[in-house]
């Protein structure tokens, strides 16, 4: 575990055991809302293993799509207190939700497609918004109308600045989400497989603190 800047982060895969005992020990009472974007079905989980091995020399027990969405479920409905949005792919979106649905503390699940840049292009995925416990439903569509890409998160950081204070990301990656959030004041709990993109994250808030 690695505390910078008030973030605390982890590395390991998802199904390790590394974040949530982080989860348990830093946020007993949950984390306010968790901003997350997992690796979309099989063929991408594969890819960020291969990656993962040719930059660090380390091989993983890949885990499937559908182990991947249970274990994602699993922690945001264990501990996240209010609101969990999930970008994700359009043609595996409704196994997740499907997962999220069978929960007893979720009490809503939206889906907004949005676009995310490519290189040149612009791509087709989702946003899945979830409600949880007591929170108050909200209709998102306006809140992401027009808000493609890395957007959508500053809206929902302009929404919740000054009522929240910690979020969590599961898939830290090089830090993007991280950087905005950081940005906008607040503390973040997450992981990420690949250490050596962790560094990178981890390097650029320094830069920032």
């Amino acid at each position: 575990m690695i505390t910078v800047n008030g973030h605390i982060l982890t590395n390991g895969n998802i199904s390790g055991d590394q974040l949530t005992t982080a989860l348990s020990s830093n946020y007993p009472n949950g984390v306010d809302w968790c901003y997350t974007d997992p690796p979309w079905g099989n063929g991408n989980l594969k890819y960020w293993a291969t990656i993962n091995k040719k930059m660090t020399n380390t091989s993983i027990n890949q885990i499937d799509q559908y182990t991947l969405e249970d274990r994602v479920v699993d922690i945001f409905t264990t501990y996240v207190r209010n609101y969990t949005f999930v970008v994700y792919g359009v043609k595996e979106a409704e196994s997740l939700m499907a997962k999220a649905r069978s929960k007893g503390n979720v009490r809503d699940v939206q889906y907004i497609e949005k676009k995310y840049n490519a290189g040149s292009k612009w791509l087709k995925n989702c946003i899945i918004c979830i409600t949880l416990n007591d929170a108050p439903v909200v209709d998102w569509v306006p809140v992401f109308s027009g808000q493609h890409g890395i957007n959508g998160l500053k809206s929902i950081c302009k929404m919740f600045s000054g009522k929240y204070s910690s979020c969590l990301d599961m898939f830290i990656g090089v830090g993007h989400y991280l950087n905005v959030l950081d940005s906008y004041g607040f503390k973040v709990i997450g992981n990420e497989l690949n250490r050596a993109r962790l560094s990178k994250a981890l390097a650029n808030i320094d830069k920032i603190a």
